[in-house]
């Protein structure tokens, strides 16, 4: 809902000064609200989880602008594989509100996926200022029904971790197993 909130009010300042960006930053929004509002289904290919993450970031450089950088490593065979749905959205989401936004200088986030031997790992990384304390198991509303959507799909062949990293910034790591 954030985004949502944050794109209506940059369209708003976008329209009469820079019409052509506010156009742009409307079709970041209606990729990012279709992806949100497709039919719900236990699993999707991981590609669709990189659109849908590729749109809110493009929803969110319409505030942040240059602030917000995003790196992506995947490589091509993992796109296909299926993973449940809004599994990298709430890490990037966080990463976005919880550490770039609240720089005055922004920072990066990190999107990496390793594809090895029946293991898949999601890990979404920031260099923000990271988190203050070890981030309990129930914190974060995302990041509980992200666990829940792992624990029901995958049991205990998946979890979810999260880190702060040295020197600085957040290493949040979805693993899979066979």
């Amino acid at each position: 809902m954030h985004a949502l909130a944050n794109a209506l009010a940059a369209t708003a300042l976008l329209a009469r000064r820079r019409p052509e960006a506010a156009e742009d930053l409307l079709a970041h929004l209606a990729g990012y609200l279709r992806g949100l509002l497709r039919p719900a289904r236990p699993m999707v290919p991981l590609a669709q989880e990189v659109g849908l993450v590729l749109a809110l970031v493009g929803v969110e450089r319409a505030r942040l602008g240059g602030r917000l950088r995003l790196e992506v490593s995947c490589p091509p065979e993992a796109m296909r594989v299926l993973v449940p749905p809004l599994v990298l959205h709430p890490l990037v989401e966080n990463a976005v509100h919880h550490a770039v936004a609240r720089r005055p200088e922004g920072g990066c986030v990190g999107v990496r996926v390793r594809l090895t031997a029946g293991c898949l790992m999601l890990a979404v990384a920031d260099d923000g200022p990271g988190l203050a304390r070890p981030l309990p198991a129930r914190a974060g509303g995302g990041l509980v029904a992200l666990r829940g959507r792992l624990a029901a799909l995958w049991g205990s062949r998946a979890r979810l971790r999260v880190w702060r990293r040295r020197p600085q910034g957040t290493l949040a790591v979805v693993c899979s197993h066979d």
